[in-house]
């Protein structure tokens, strides 16, 4: 899409805005799709009121940098058209690489972009919101080598519940708009999705959410923050809202649920447990894709087949059975306020998981950030987290086992 036409498509969007959010979505679902790089072999789905038509992998970047260009081309060549960033992966360098990727060969009219912008420092301040935002803006842009980006998250992790309306952040995401630098908003949520997909929904100012969701977590009953119960009210509302819908963490400890279930296991002929774990989370209704952090070619076309494997009814219900009876940790968050100390036992098992596969240092830093009585240093052995674990992980052990690793 050329700059002039993209302006015009912003401009009529903010029109169809002023009028009420109800007949702009009606007007994107009366639109043609806008569609991208389209391949036979990919599945792609109408990303809410978004309109774009995206491909159901979504390329996630933590870890891309410039050596992993080759695995970039092949999802590309494999009909991936949506491709995720943040300004705080790799201090820039995900971006950058992304950047040297869709330059090349006109690639950037054939990609969906997003890119998350970390201000978390400045929501909890109070001050230097607006400013700071467009100005990193301004500088993600300059590192993804493009004029606009198609979708520009906020990347809230577990406290963005408490920023979802700061007014500073959406007149700066409204004025980017109106600038043609961003073209559709949206969050990212890890801890409490279900409660921040309401809340963005009931603002009627976000058009994408980003929010873990997985087979664990999927089969936990009252918890109230990201149980199955919770999630399908929560996307039924962003339905209703044609919020458009991307699922990250959705393979969350797959290779540990394989290990520590007995028979049955979970499988499928000729498919993994991380390729059946995304396929569950994309029939899951209301989502549209699934970010999948790759760093292999194995990765690249295990993930490239998962739209088109076929589970029938009773493999879901399978599948749900033994993630359930795992004891693997879900990131639920029932932890969190069972905890006297405060300990952050959420974080600290995710660290644990980027150091087991691979990310040693990037997993020590953010163990290193946290603040030291909330390191597992801080537990006092009591177990009330234990006691509350639906899944009954031996939440002290694993603490031992991360601040060995991590500390």
């Amino acid at each position: 899409m050329e700059r002039r036409e993209f302006l015009r498509c912003t401009a009529a969007g903010v029109g169809a805005a002023l009028l009420g959010n109800g007949l702009s979505r009606a007007l994107a679902a009366e639109s043609p799709p806008e569609r991208r790089n389209e391949r036979p072999s990919m599945k792609y789905a109408r990303l809410g009121r978004t309109n774009l038509m995206v491909s159901q992998i979504c390329h996630g970047s933590l870890h891309t940098n410039k050596e992993r260009l080759p695995l970039l081309a092949r999802l590309y060549e494999g009909g991936v058209n949506l491709i995720d960033s943040s300004e705080i992966y790799g201090g820039g360098r995900s971006e950058e690489a992304i950047g040297e990727f869709l330059s090349q060969d006109n690639r950037r009219k054939s990609a969906f972009v997003i890119t998350k912008m970390d201000i978390r420092a400045q929501l909890k301040a109070g001050a230097g919101v607006y400013q700071t935002a467009m100005a990193r803006a301004a500088a993600s842009l300059k590192r993804l080598r493009t004029d606009y980006v198609d979708i520009l998250i906020l990347h809230g992790c577990s406290t963005l519940i408490d920023w979802v309306t700061n007014e500073e952040w959406l007149r700066a995401a409204e004025d980017l708009k109106k600038q043609g630098k961003v073209r559709f908003i949206g969050l990212s949520e890890h801890a409490k999705p279900a409660e921040v997909l309401k809340l963005a929904a009931a603002s009627g100012r976000y058009d994408v959410a980003m929010v873990a969701f997985s087979l664990i977590k999927g089969e936990w009953p009252g918890l109230g923050r990201t149980d199955i119960q919770a999630m399908d009210e929560a996307l039924k509302i962003a339905k209703e809202k044609d919020i458009g819908i991307i699922v990250m963490k959705a393979a969350l400890r797959a290779e540990e649920i394989l290990a520590k279930v007995s028979e049955p296991k979970l499988r499928k002929a000729g498919f993994s447990t991380y390729q059946l774990c995304y396929r569950y989370v994309l029939g899951v209704p209301g989502v549209h894709a699934v970010v999948c952090g790759m760093s292999n070619m194995t990765h690249v076309e295990e993930n490239l087949a998962v739209p088109g494997i076929d589970l029938a009814a009773r493999e879901v219900d399978h599948l749900r059975r033994v993630a359930a009876a795992s004891r693997v940790c879900g990131f639920c968050g029932t932890c969190l306020g069972a905890c006297p100390n405060r300990v952050a036992v959420q974080d600290i098992l995710r660290f644990h998981g980027y150091f087991t596969h691979g990310h040693r240092a990037h997993a020590r830093a953010e163990y290193a950030a946290l603040e030291p009585d909330r390191q597992a240093g801080a537990c006092r052995g009591c177990g009330r987290c234990e006691g509350k674990c639906p899944a009954g992980v031996p939440i002290r052990l694993r603490l031992g086992e991360a601040h060995d690793a991590l500390a």
